[in-house]
């Protein structure tokens, strides 16, 4: 690439926002879909810290609530679980998110992949460190997250009593849904397979007494057909690089806890097997918060989507972040050392 050349793409694209995330910012992002064909814009609760941002900026955890509930309560959950994150907790159409049979079919993995790229623009949030925590239902759309392609820039996962479902993962692939679900269809409507971004890590609660959600895997009363969890925390590693067999027998308890761990890849796929039937015990706040503070894993330099190459998406990623007063020579060394590992 010349210099002009290299001038005039990175003139194309827009100076990244100055403005800072805080408790009354407004963010709207409005989906279009058949039951709200003039559209509807999602309400989204926030959440910062009141001491000053870290030099890189907030880590934020964006909330899923589960069917019938909605962001504020997400809010009042988990303040005082992650007190250093931004929090933000976005309410779903018919406070239901879109997976098969629920109450709404909105396009809400599009509403997401917004959120996230808005997120990234404040000059307070680490944009490297952008997360998300559902619980049931809003678990199954953080699921749904995990794998849709192209990559949403997400570092870290957390499914509470929610584990992979059939739609999602079949025919020993991952699934994302096409423009539509619905129950009528094959897989509910989850005919594009995808490979998972790498670089992600991963957390699951799931529950052996949990009456919704069975942790053996099988049918459910929320109209999907469930992988077991362990089943479904393998596959989850097998995405991230794991490459021997999966975990079975007895595994770690967490001290104290009636918590048990199995863990993969050193821990940035890891699955709880607890005993808090459809939700989580203070030992699953605990260890969210725990997870949710580690660092991100390292990735190659240029790799700004996350999805373990680097291409020109990533190029678009870095110009369209940067502001007028970049200096020329500050481009070239970063695009000089594109795509070299830390």
């Amino acid at each position: 690439m010349t210099y002009l050349t290299l001038i005039l793409a990175f003139s194309s694209f827009g100076c990244s926002s100055i403005d800072v995330l805080e408790n009354t910012t407004s963010i709207e992002i409005s989906q279009s879909w058949s039951q709200m064909p003039s559209g509807w814009v999602y309400p989204i609760s926030i959440s910062v810290p009141e001491s000053p941002p870290p030099q890189e900026g907030f880590p934020v955890c964006i909330l899923l609530h589960g069917n019938g509930s909605s962001g504020p309560p997400m809010i009042s959950q988990f303040r005082s679980v992650l007190p250093e994150h931004a929090l933000v907790a976005p309410s779903g159409y018919a406070n239901s998110w879109n997976i098969c049979a629920e109450s709404s079919d909105a396009p809400d993995w599009e509403m997401i992949r917004q959120l996230v790229d808005r997120l990234a623009s404040f000059r307070n949030v680490n944009a490297d460190r952008i997360q998300m925590l559902g619980i049931s239902n809003g678990a199954a759309l953080v699921n749904t997250i995990f794998a849709i392609q192209p990559p949403v820039p997400v570092e870290a996962y957390v499914a509470v009593v929610s584990h992979l479902n059939e739609s999602q993962y079949h025919d020993n692939s991952f699934h994302s849904p096409d423009s539509q679900t619905d129950p009528g269809l094959q897989w509910c409507g989850y005919t594009n397979a995808t490979v998972p971004a790498l670089s992600r890590r991963y957390l699951s609660m799931s529950n052996v007494n949990d009456g919704i959600v069975p942790y053996e895997g099988g049918s459910s009363p929320v109209g999907v057909t469930f992988l077991s969890a362990t089943d479904a925390i393998y596959r989850i590693a097998q995405s991230q690089g794991f490459n021997g067999d999966a975990l079975s027998g007895p595994q770690p308890q967490v001290p104290g806890e009636p918590i048990w761990e199995y863990v993969y890849l050193e821990g940035q796929v890891t699955h709880l097997r607890g005993v808090a039937q459809h939700g989580m015990s203070p030992g699953h706040e605990a260890y969210a918060e725990e997870f949710l503070s580690r660092p991100p894993i390292t990735r190659c330099v240029g790799d700004e989507d996350g999805n373990g190459e680097v291409g020109f998406q990533d190029l678009t990623l870095i110009l369209s972040s940067w502001g007028p007063d970049i200096g020329f020579d500050e481009l070239l060394q970063v695009l000089g050392n594109w795509g070299a590992c830390l």
